[in-house]
């Protein structure tokens, strides 16, 4: 999992939600019920500055952008790219697949796909 953070995003994000050098922003997916994946431009992200429960930190222009454990299967796997178009409501998140354009997660479950080779 990686997680980019380009410049016009920040700029956006520092503006539009008055941040400050230290300040963080837990970023998150949102899925359709019941259980329905779907990884578009629209995601979610938050104010939030604690890092305890972070598993991908990114830090640019002194903001701390974060993926914390409970929604780390929803990016596994991935390359994230948060963007912003001039005009546009919010960033956007565009999604790459890290392995060859393939999943090594079922984003529904967070099981991997190589399963059998952790079998004893």
């Amino acid at each position: 999992m990686q997680l980019i953070i380009t410049d016009n995003a920040s700029q956006w994000f520092k503006k539009n939600l008055n941040l400050t050098s230290g300040s963080g922003i837990k970023l998150y997916g949102k899925t359709v019920q019941p259980h329905n994946v779907k990884h578009s431009p629209k995601q979610g992200y938050a104010v939030e500055d604690n890092l305890d429960n972070a598993t991908v930190v990114t830090e640019k222009d002194g903001i701390n952008y974060h993926i914390n454990f409970d929604d780390g299967w929803f990016f596994s796997g991935m390359i994230v790219t948060v963007d912003y178009i001039e005009n546009d409501a919010q960033p956007t998140f565009n999604f790459k697949w890290e392995h060859n354009g393939k999943a090594d997660v079922d984003a529904s479950t967070g099981a991997s796909s190589k399963y059998e080779e952790y079998w004893e």
